[in-house]
């Protein structure tokens, strides 16, 4: 195997397209179905929050949304225990790419987004969970924990004597990271209004990119057995 320092699924590229990602799927979810699909926690709030004030349905649209991600994670939990090979990440990834790639050709239908999209990204959070932006933590598709650790690394960084690299490096990565989310987000609400529905399409350009370049890696370095 070729030297390679860190593997395809730490890769920093992939930690900020996935950052990029979250925030425009969970804005683009918000507008169009006052419902998330990646921050559960945050539809527990809103149905909590809203609970006198909402109408019925979208209680019910983001009660399937927690279910519906819930069996997504589920789902990914089987195919990892099963998995041979390290293109079971790239597996899971797939019907969160299909997905936004061919819904905009559909009628918006509420429920059914939320089931698709919730259920798909339920398996994409499995897919990444325990990956690091290099050789540190991070969280996927939420950026509440980024910012706590972009905060902390660029505290250490500018209070200590020891300028080293390493730390300066890991509070560039956080930033990049919440910074992508951020990018995401604003992405979806400017472009709403001009492209509509085929905004999604932003998630799908994003996710394709980390299929190609979490898959091209595994090939190159011959990881397909020892990256399962």
């Amino acid at each position: 195997m070729l030297n390679l320092k860190y593997m395809p699924q730490h890769n920093r590229l992939n930690a900020i397209l996935l950052g990029f990602m979250g925030g425009a799927l969970d804005v683009y979810c918000h507008m169009q179905f006052d419902s998330l699909v990646a921050t559960q926690t945050g539809n527990i709030l809103l149905l909590v929050a809203d609970w006198d004030d909402n109408p019925l349905s979208k209680s019910i649209i983001r009660l399937l949304s927690i279910l519906f991600f819930s069996i997504g994670f589920l789902l990914a939990t089987a195919i990892k225990k099963r998995a041979q090979t390290a293109y079971w990440r790239t597996y899971c990834i797939l019907p969160l790419l299909i997905s936004s790639a061919i819904l905009p050709f559909f009628p918006k239908v509420a429920a059914l987004w939320v089931i698709l999209l919730a259920t798909a990204t339920g398996m994409l959070t499995l897919t990444f969970t325990g990956s690091q932006i290099e050789s540190h933590a991070y969280t996927i598709l939420m950026t509440s924990g980024n910012y706590r650790k972009m905060l902390t690394s660029w505290y250490q960084y500018l209070t200590t004597h020891d300028k080293s690299p390493e730390l300066r490096r890991q509070a560039t990565n956080y930033s990049f990271v919440v910074s992508s989310f951020v990018l995401g987000a604003v992405s979806v609400a400017f472009l709403d209004n001009i492209l509509h529905e085929k905004t999604l399409w932003l998630v799908t350009l994003s996710l394709a990119t980390v299929c190609y370049h979490y898959t091209a890696i595994v090939i190159r370095y011959k990881l397909k057995y020892s990256n399962v």
